[in-house]
């Protein structure tokens, strides 16, 4: 028998009738292609796109390159091609350059070559129309107009016709439905754990043992995997570009070089599609099927840290350069999956994956851009900040602070472009804008960090440094250095000293009231009414209200508590003037506690609860926590106030503080933990306290505002009494507390991963939980070869 034709790839096809004539092309694809490795997540994507092309018939499954759109359709098809008696085919364009092409290729793969040039169209509407058929366009972005213009003509001519089609950018198809596929989720920060479970690691840890069957993910690897996984946006073919490195190098040694070598991220496989074989010509074809104005504008774009809203973009990128409006270009840049859309409670933000961002920067750093567009960048949200500080008291508070939130790596960026250009008097500027941010999330080393970095150059103006120093001062009391505070407070004292005017000088005459107040130290009270007496002649309302509000604490940790009731009165009324219902949460913290130290537990716990629930920011909540756990022992409650404490406790953790630090406070605390100890007995106390440290801000806020809590070993662990586990449900919950996977579990106890988490959700239902942290808590209170 004669050798048979080797297939070519189909660019390199010279004419038609060759096309036609490759009987092998169509047995190649009339099934789909077997999968050659694990199918790792996309449960809920799958189950989503089944559900679509059973509602409607052409869904377009689009995102950013290498985001796994290819592999989540073809399990997909596969997994529906039941439904299809005319069969699933999977027609891969990446190959394919003619558009011209397009549609005998399709005929081609069906089987029904035409007759003529002219009979395409018939022949394949004739072919099947009368069939219920799904076909898999993979890989459209490049021919997009073709494959929207034969789509439309087959959907409209063959009724039973469903197409399921990839692309970086929708077909715009009447009757399309565009699903948006998004990078595995990653977990911030390090928790080891989180990581361990997350799909990303998973993936890398599968594709690992390709190329080394003993790899395994230890207490050793775990938070290189998970750091190289957030590096890598959670982007599939990142990460399995970087795991299959571990044939050679450790995880912590990839995660080192991914910063300085994006090239360590190859492919060597010798039949892998040139456009995958690295991160950058994946991105490279991305570029290429940009217009020149959207190329200009992604590498503009670059200069955002994170995610940015329109407002932003429009201030910082919009130029004469640009021909068409901005706001078409991004709407343009979203459709080809290179910006993603981020819908919000308020404003939606726009993001620019990590790897897009590098290139679009590098791109930008060619073509002489890249300074200019960071000065801008600065600028912008210099201003930005200004109007935060402005505005920040009054009923816009929340919506300033969840928009520095928001756009603090960008915040970051602008501060770094400000020490690094030698521009240090934007960058105290722009430190000092932040003042109630950093307070209000607690991010006081960050604060204290920037202002150090310029504080100390003698460019900036006195008034500069004052209002400066102000903040430092701040920020260094609230974490307990108060010898970094005394000196703040001495430096602020020798500028004023200089000749600066009566508002500077207040700044620091607040500043020794704060000190002393929390420092536990005489003279608080007299101290901040001198400043609020003079921001009363300047109209400062801001620093009234914020005096006030100091005053309201004063008074309450002072040997006469029951002068709290004239600040707070004073307080409530400039509120209720300026709609100012956030901030409030401090005054009435403070209040509550003078209304414990006058002898009325029971009314302080009404007040501390409602100061709760007004949203305080993070510093407020951990404030209102401790509080409400003093007033809970005096009630006698000292199991639920030792759950508030552990609430409290990590809280203070993430703020890099404590009660500790803050000698005012902790005489309270020290008593509220040493009733508590003696009354609970250690084990009992440290388990309560345990399973507190664990609770989400929402099941802590809750569990505050609802009291009542057992330091059974049942109650501890919120339950049933009478609820026992089966002693499979107790290895499953000991796994668990390790931090497996339902998968690793499975493995572990020889189960299939259903049944595991079927366990799970059994344990979850019986112990009355809502996540797996909990259980971790619960099991460190049980006793060894316990059950229930």
């Amino acid at each position: 028998m004669p050798a048979p034709t080797p297939l070519r790839p189909l660019n390199e096809l010279r004419s038609l009738d060759e096309l036609r004539s490759l009987d092998e092309l169509r047995s190649l694809n009339e099934r789909m292609p077997a999968e050659r490795t694990s199918f790792v997540g996309r449960r809920t994507e799958c189950a989503d796109l089944r559900r679509l092309l059973g509602d409607v018939r052409l869904v377009t499954v689009t995102g950013v390159g290498g985001v796994g759109k290819t592999r989540l359709a073809l399990r997909t098809a596969t997994e529906a091609r039941r439904a299809y008696p005319g069969g699933a085919w999977f027609i891969e364009l990446a190959q394919l350059r003619d558009p011209r092409l397009l549609g005998h290729t399709v005929a081609a793969t069906l089987g029904c070559p035409p007759r003529g040039a002219d009979q395409l169209l018939a022949t394949l509407t004739d072919h099947i129309a009368s069939r219920r058929v799904l076909l898999l366009l993979d890989n459209c972005e490049h021919l997009v107009d073709a494959c929207a213009e034969l789509t439309d003509i087959l959907l409209g001519a063959c009724p039973n016709l469903h197409v399921l089609a990839t692309s970086r950018e929708s077909l715009r198809v009447a009757g399309e439905t565009v699903y948006m596929v998004s990078p595995f989720p990653v977990p911030d920060g390090h928790d080891a754990r989180r990581h361990a479970a997350s799909d990303a690691t998973t993936l890398f840890r599968e594709r690992a043992r390709s190329v080394r069957p003993d790899f395994e993910l230890t207490e050793d690897n775990r938070a290189a995997v998970g750091e190289i996984c957030r590096r890598l946006d959670g982007i599939p073919l990142a990460i399995e570009l970087a795991a299959v490195k571990t044939r050679a190098l450790p995880p912590a040694e990839i995660l080192a070089r991914l910063s300085a070598d994006t090239e360590i991220l190859r492919h060597d496989g010798r039949r892998v599609a040139d456009r995958q074989r690295t991160l950058r010509t994946c991105v490279d074809w991305s570029f290429d099927l940009c217009t020149p104005q959207e190329q200009l504008l992604w590498t503009h774009l670059s200069v955002f840290a994170g995610g940015f809203e329109l407002d932003a973009a429009e201030g910082i990128c919009g130029d004469e350069r640009f021909a068409e409006p901005l706001l078409d270009l991004i709407f343009s840049l979203v459709d080809k999956s290179v910006l993603t859309y981020e819908p919000g409670a308020e404003r939606g933000r726009f993001l620019l994956l990590e790897m897009l961002r590098q290139y679009g920067q590098e791109k930008l750093e060619e073509s002489g851009g890249w300074q200019a567009m960071r000065r801008r960048h600065r600028d912008w949200y210099a201003d930005l900040a200004a109007r935060a500080d402005q505005e920040w008291t009054g009923p816009g508070q929340q919506s300033w602070l969840s928009r520095l939130r928001l756009d603090h790596a960008n915040l970051q960026l602008a501060l770094e472009y400000c020490s690094s250009a030698g521009e240090t008097t934007d960058g105290l500027a722009l430190a000092r804008s932040l003042h109630r941010y950093w307070v209000a999330d607690g991010r006081f080393a960050e604060g204290r960090f920037w202002l150090a970095r310029t504080l100390g150059h003698t460019g900036n103006a006195p008034r500069d440094q004052v209002r400066a120093v102000h903040t430092a001062g701040w920020l260094a009391i609230l974490q307990g250095d108060l010898p970094a505070a005394g000196r703040m407070l001495e430096h602020g004292t020798e500028l004023v000293a200089t000749g600066l005017d009566t508002s500077e000088a207040a700044l620091i005459t607040q500043l020794a009231g704060l000190d002393a107040m929390y420092a536990d130290k005489p003279g608080a009270v007299d101290a901040l009414e001198q400043a609020l007496a003079q921001f009363r002649r300047d109209g400062d309302l801001n620093r009234e209200q914020e005096t006030l509000a100091l005053l309201t604490l004063a008074a309450a940790l002072s040997a006469t508590p029951e002068a709290t009731r004239r600040y707070h009165a004073e307080w409530v009324a400039i509120a209720e003037l300026r709609n100012d219902h956030r901030l409030r949460s401090y005054a009435e913290w403070a209040y509550a506690i003078a209304t414990w130290r006058t002898g009325d537990p029971e009314r302080a716990l009404a007040v501390a609860r409602a100061a709760l629930t007004s949203r305080p920011d993070h510093l407020g909540f951990a404030l209102c926590l401790e509080t409400l756990a003093w007033i809970e022992t005096s009630l006698g409650e000292c199991a639920t106030a030792a759950v508030l404490l552990g609430a409290a406790d990590r809280l203070w953790e993430r703020m890099g503080t404590s009660t500790v630090a803050l000698p005012a406070l902790f005489r309270f605390r020290r008593r509220c933990e040493v009733r508590s100890r003696k009354a609970l007995g250690r084990r009992s106390f440290d388990a309560a306290w345990a399973q507190g440290a664990a609770l989400s801000s929402e099941d802590a806020c809750a569990r505050a505002t609802k009291g009542s809590y057992s330091a059974s070993p049942a109650g501890a662990a919120g339950r049933d009494p009478g609820c026992r586990l089966t002693k499979r449900e107790r290895q499953v919950a000991d796994l668990v507390a390790r931090g497996l996977s339902n998968k690793e579990i499975a493995a572990t106890l020889v189960i299939s991963p259903r049944t595991a988490e079927t366990h799970v959700q059994q344990i979850l239902n019986k112990l009355g939980f809502t996540s797996r942290s909990r259980i971790a808590a619960w099991i460190a209170d049980q006793p060894a070869g316990a059950t229930g």
